[in-house]
């Protein structure tokens, strides 16, 4: 029963994700997904899992900068070595990447909130940046302009909240008024406090280019993935689209890495572009078994050098706690 309780909300939210992915190929048809993947151009699969890790270290150098910034004095190398670690629960849990700041926190004995801010700002900067890059396929289009414009002012009035001060105090109120939700107002005034540091800061900006270059290497892996398994029928910026559309939708569905919703939200929008529906769900599992399995593999090994070399505690208890990351972070 211990056992259930501490693992509860990971298995409902895991199923969730499952079930999900497994509509997604029933309604599909197996056969034709089976098709599909059965003509996947093999000698793409060591460029686009070497775009995957690249990814991931260009995520970890960029929040390297930004680490700097929050006072945590680790070097490249280990900024990218938990950046990577981190990723094995945010492959498994809700809000699963703010343990790359748990690991940071504790390997650089800095505040949490601090750390925490880094993750927060880092991630509304690629989010920002990756939409944009969507862009261009929807004026080509000529439909779904409003996605990005409620996208756009949906960040814009994030980074309101988080630096016009009056804005703050209204939200901030509101949130105090909620039972559940009351117990949460120290850590956000801390974190909101900690993120406007950090982007009143000049080069939270210039460094933002490697999130320029992240939003680029993860484009051009996942158009290669399509490329591989329906050549010529998407194009690079048509990719984008897709890939924005569907961080996005992962994002605010709140179940690990995305499950089910990435995966629909690419089968939806590759076939709105013209790719059947079995092309399209291929494309999508074939996108989450890469992605996932980088992440995971990575992210063991490298959480196994980190574990050695900076002294950072056992990743089990993590993985029961990791949806609960910014209640518990200052006990871990």
């Amino acid at each position: 029963m211990l056992w259930w309780r501490q693992h509860a909300r990971a298995i409902i939210t895991a199923t969730l994700g499952l079930g999900a992915v497994a509509g997604i190929v029933v309604v599909a048809d197996p056969m034709s997904i089976g098709r599909v993947l059965g003509r996947f151009n093999l000698r793409l699969l060591p460029v686009i899992l070497a775009l995957l890790l690249l990814y991931y270290l260009l995520q970890g150098l960029r929040w390297h900068f930004l680490l700097r910034d929050a006072g945590a004095r680790l070097s490249i190398g280990n900024s990218t070595l938990l950046n990577l670690a981190g990723q094995v629960i945010t492959a498994l849990m809700p809000l699963g990447d703010l343990t790359r700041a748990v690991f940071a926190s504790e390997a650089a004995d800095v505040e949490f909130g601090a750390v925490a801010a880094t993750v927060t700002v880092q991630e509304l900067v690629f989010t920002l940046l990756l939409v944009l890059s969507a862009c261009p396929a929807l004026l080509a289009l000529h439909a779904g302009l409003e996605i990005v414009v409620v996208t756009m002012v949906g960040m814009a009035l994030i980074v309101a909240i988080l630096t016009v001060p009056p804005l703050f105090c209204l939200v901030h109120g509101l949130v105090g008024r909620i039972p559940l939700l009351s117990r949460l107002t120290p850590q956000i005034e801390e974190l909101r406090e900690e993120t406007v540091s950090l982007l009143h800061r000049p080069d939270t900006l210039a460094w933002s280019s490697i999130d320029g270059a992240r939003v680029a290497v993860g484009v051009t892996a996942f158009w290669l993935v399509a490329q591989a398994l329906a050549p010529a029928r998407v194009g690079w910026w048509e990719a984008a689209l897709v890939l924005a559309v569907s961080y996005v939708g992962g994002a605010v569905s709140m179940v690990p890495a995305g499950a089910g919703a990435n995966e629909a939200s690419v089968v939806g929008m590759l076939v709105w572009l013209g790719m059947g529906g079995g092309a399209a769900a291929a494309v999508a599992l074939m996108q989450r078994v890469l992605v996932t399995g980088v992440a995971a593999v990575g992210g063991l090994i490298a959480y196994l050098i980190a574990r050695r070399r900076l002294g950072l505690s056992g990743l089990r208890p993590r993985l029961s706690r990791a949806p609960a990351l910014p209640l518990e972070a200052r006990s871990s």
